[in-house]
């Protein structure tokens, strides 16, 4: 009796405290955890890994605090997938760089903590807020992934694109100094929204500027025309010290950048047009490119699949296809869209230091209708162009180059191939390529989003709690099952 209660008593505190250390185990797991961020990336996207380019856009940040403020609490975060994943890679921040910081701020219940925040966006629960002593900035967890629509017409989550929003977020808020962009307005203008996010998001400060009432300032780095309807006062003003074209032509002369896109539907506009001569460009007015072979066919056949042109000009200086080379020399590079285009021209040049050439073109068969019946043009025709112009910085000692870039198509830069099509084609990218040639600014070239894949591993709080059960709960209860089976058996002997 005594050797069959000394076995049983034996397997029955075994089991107790192979039980005891599993349940300490856990505890200690889940706290080191929490505290020391204690997570390995699983998926086969890496989706939760901040980049090599990430990190060298963030090199020179500096030590100052910064915060991540989520305006939910923690515990609600983690009861969603979606805004678990942007928290989680928040987490892998706070890890790589110690002067991150992470914040829970519940904004329903306090709201007095957000009001400061409130006079310069909208929040919600699904806010952001990225914060240093320079300045702050926000930006919704919804823009923190890719969507696409199905046959049906429902939305589905494509990609994560959180590392560019935390990115580009570290980027605006650490910058000593914010660059200025400008979009012209009072002669008909848009301001396409894509293409200003495109600039917000590598922390320029994106202005209107009515030419007839303000100058150019001087800091300015980039300077935009987007489908103007009427044309700028010209001579004509100069007397009233008005004069919108002199003020232009002056800005770009002192070493300033301007982008001006126009249309088949553009007028003449004789002092913008003497303009763009003088670097070299002209615009076809009251005609458009038609391409029956290179175009997308689910568009028509003005929606021209342009050629990335890198052909060699009498300019040896100047490389213009630093403008593309980022898409177009890489394996099966993918297409920029003109949609709807004007031909362009490259014009005879009498000032030296002047350049010019095209970025993009159309194919060769490509044609510009003067008639039902007869054509103006059959062949390749520029789409985009950038103008040059050199001089030499005495106190630096170097050659500076500033551009006027000319696009035939609004849409080059418009809120559907920026917005709608950005994961289709590559206009985005080339938007994003040009400005920070032109402007020296950073334009997070490199950091993409990351596409999910299916097959890759992901846990979801449903599948976690079952692993939970399985660890904490039935994996001891099988161990207690095994002893007392042990305890009756060996209480006989």
């Amino acid at each position: 009796m005594k050797k069959t209660l000394k076995y049983g008593s034996a397997s029955v505190i075994l089991a107790i405290v192979f039980i005891a250390l599993v349940f300490v185990l856990n505890l200690v797991v889940t706290s080191l955890t929490e505290r020391f961020n204690l997570f390995v990336d699983l998926t086969e996207e890496q989706l939760y890994e901040i980049s090599d380019a990430s990190h060298k856009l963030l090199e020179n940040m500096g030590e100052e605090e910064i915060k991540f403020i989520f305006l939910t609490p923690l515990d609600e975060l983690d009861n969603n997938e979606y805004t678990k994943s942007v928290k989680t890679l928040a987490e892998e921040y706070a890890e790589k760089y110690p002067n991150v910081t992470l914040e829970y701020v519940d904004m329903l219940k306090n709201p007095g903590a957000v009001s400061k925040y409130r006079r310069d966006y909208d929040l919600s629960a699904t806010t952001v807020i990225v914060e240093s002593a320079k300045r702050f900035t926000a930006f919704d967890m919804s823009e923190c992934f890719v969507y696409t629509q199905d046959q049906s017409g429902n939305y589905q989550y494509y990609a994560f694109n959180a590392e560019y929003r935390f990115t580009s977020s570290l980027i605006k808020v650490t910058r000593e100094e914010m660059p200025r962009a400008l979009f012209v307005t009072n002669h008909g203008e848009t301001v396409p929204v894509q293409l200003k996010a495109l600039l917000v998001d590598a922390g320029f400060t994106v202005e209107n500027v009515d030419l007839s009432q303000k100058d150019i300032p001087e800091d300015a780095k980039l300077v935009i025309v987007n489908d103007p309807q009427t044309d700028f006062t010209g001579i004509e003003s100069e007397e009233m010290g008005v004069s919108e074209i002199t003020k232009l032509s002056r800005y770009l002369e002192k070493g300033g950048n301007a982008m001006i896109f126009v249309s088949p539907a553009t007028p003449e506009l004789k002092n913008l047009d003497e303009l763009m001569g003088n670097w070299g460009i002209g615009v076809l007015h009251g005609y458009q490119v038609v391409d029956d072979i290179n175009s997308v066919s689910s568009m028509n056949s003005l929606a021209l699949i342009t050629r990335y042109v890198e052909d060699t000009y009498e300019d040896d200086e100047t490389d213009f296809s630093v403008f593309h080379k980022r898409v177009s020399e890489v394996d099966n590079p993918i297409k920029t869209v003109s949609h709807y285009t004007a031909p362009l021209e490259i014009l005879p040049l009498t000032n030296v230091t002047h350049s010019v050439a095209p970025i993009l073109s159309s194919y060769g068969t490509s044609y510009i209708p003067e008639s039902d019946s007869k054509n103006l043009y059959e062949g390749a025709v520029p789409v985009l162009v950038a103008g040059a112009r050199r001089e030499f910085n005495e106190e630096l000692g170097e050659t500076e180059i500033n551009y006027l870039i000319v696009g035939g198509s609004t849409y080059l830069a418009s809120d559907v191939f920026l917005g709608t099509y950005r994961n289709t084609y590559a206009n985005t990218e080339i938007m994003k390529s040009i400005v920070s040639e032109i402007t020296d600014e950073t334009m997070l070239l490199d950091v993409s989003y990351k596409v999910y894949n299916d097959t890759s591993l992901t846990i979801d709080n449903r599948t976690s709690q079952r692993w939970l059960i399985a660890l904490v709960a039935a994996l001891p209860a099988a161990v207690l099952l095994g002893a007392f089976l042990v305890f009756l058996k060996r209480r006989h002997l």
